[in-house]
């Protein structure tokens, strides 16, 4: 799953409101959803099956941490992801969320500054049906 956040906010009553963008039949779509605060730190939301994350770690005005299991019925799995400010990040945190994942089984770790972001690519037609997922 990839996804390209362009907004996380903390609303009133705990919950975090995402939008975020990713390639649905090769053409970059918005997603709009909120995920419910379910103990400290700790939420939920449906999409492609019930998804539960927390949050690892985060400086505020400068990344987030995130690690999400989701229980899909026909394929269940976990994915952590690293969303800064700045495109350009200290090698120290990118060896920290490299570690992360390594302590967790994922060794399948992809830098998605790295490849076609549709976020970026959303308004031109071209760019948005140049990639391959």
């Amino acid at each position: 799953m990839r996804v390209f956040v362009e907004h996380i906010k903390a609303l009133d009553n705990s919950s975090l409101a995402f939008v975020f963008h990713t390639k649905k039949n090769g053409k970059c779509t918005e997603v709009f959803l909120v995920a419910d605060k379910t103990e400290d730190g700790v939420y939920s939301v449906v999409y492609d099956g019930y998804n539960v994350f927390s949050i690892v770690e985060t400086v505020y005005d400068e990344y987030i941490l995130l690690h999400l299991l989701n229980f899909d019925k026909k394929r269940p799995f976990q994915l952590v992801e690293f969303y800064a400010r700045e495109p350009d990040v200290s090698q120290k945190l990118k060896e920290k969320f490299v570690k992360y994942c390594q302590e967790h089984g994922i060794v399948n770790i992809l830098d998605l500054t790295e490849v076609d972001r549709c976020l970026q690519a959303r308004g031109s037609e071209v760019a948005q049906d140049s990639s391959v997922e």
